[in-house]
């Protein structure tokens, strides 16, 4: 999980950096954190970087919280923004650039771990847990799946930018799934239906143009999986379809 902490006062940003990592260690949930004394780098950084949580001091020496966190709503709408604040009466202004929560500062060992076990529990419910490397553990957005397949060991597991290899076998992988999502397509591979662009002979092409092997006698089933869940912008060869 990659998260942001723009705070300038040390004492704050050492603060949060150590208790979110504890928390997130105890929850065997691996974390990279990057921490920022201001509004500019921090901006800067989504050029290259995407995170699932942002802490932003709201009263930051040289910038306002509240703007930083309009123009981080500019470049990205999912990001969990977490406000950390001393003055409660301006955390409800948090709501017009579609924060998630706000930690008044004075009440900062109290509030740090319930915003966390609220964030965590929703954030899992649309993620699934990857074991990959020495036990290390990454939580995956299931809508950034783009296809899974047996490696003979466990599975391989691709995303439109990753590719993660976990000792979890497909079959233990699949149930986790929300039912309907994904479509085998050959023996232990599957593909998230709703990303699938072509259906040709012998393979499909799913987003970002990589293609997969169909089997034959997987073939119809895919197509029909493809049109219950696709509106349109599927493909298929005319001398494809019986």
């Amino acid at each position: 999980m990659k998260i942001a902490v723009c705070e300038d006062e040390k004492i704050y940003s050492d603060l949060l950096k150590k208790r979110v990592e504890e928390y997130f260690s105890e929850h065997g949930v691996h974390t990279e954190i990057s921490v920022f004394q201001d509004s500019e780098p921090l901006i800067s950084s989504l050029a290259e970087h995407t995170y699932d949580i942002i802490f932003l001091d709201i009263q930051l020496e040289n910038s306002d919280g509240m703007e930083t966190a309009a123009a981080i709503r500019k470049a990205d709408r999912k990001t969990a923004i977490i406000f950390v604040t001393g003055l409660e009466n301006r955390a409800v202004e948090g709501y017009s650039v579609a924060a998630y929560d706000y930690i008044v500062k004075s009440t900062f060992d109290d509030r740090i771990e319930k915003v966390l076990d609220r964030f965590l529990n929703e954030y899992s419910r649309g993620t699934v847990s990857l074991t990959i490397g020495n036990d290390e553990t990454v939580i995956v957005p299931v809508n950034d799946i783009l296809w899974i397949e047996s490696d003979g060991r466990g599975a391989v597991i691709g995303t439109s930018d990753t590719q993660y290899s976990t000792v979890q076998p497909v079959s233990r992988i699949i149930p986790l799934l929300p039912e309907n999502m994904f479509t085998e397509i050959y023996l232990s591979v599957f593909v998230q239906t709703s990303k699938i662009v072509n259906i040709g002979n012998d393979s499909v092409e799913i987003a970002g143009g990589k293609s997969l092997p169909v089997s034959r006698r997987k073939r119809k089933s895919v197509m029909s999986a493809v049109m219950k869940s696709v509106r349109g912008g599927v493909s298929c060869r005319a001398k494809d379809i019986h």
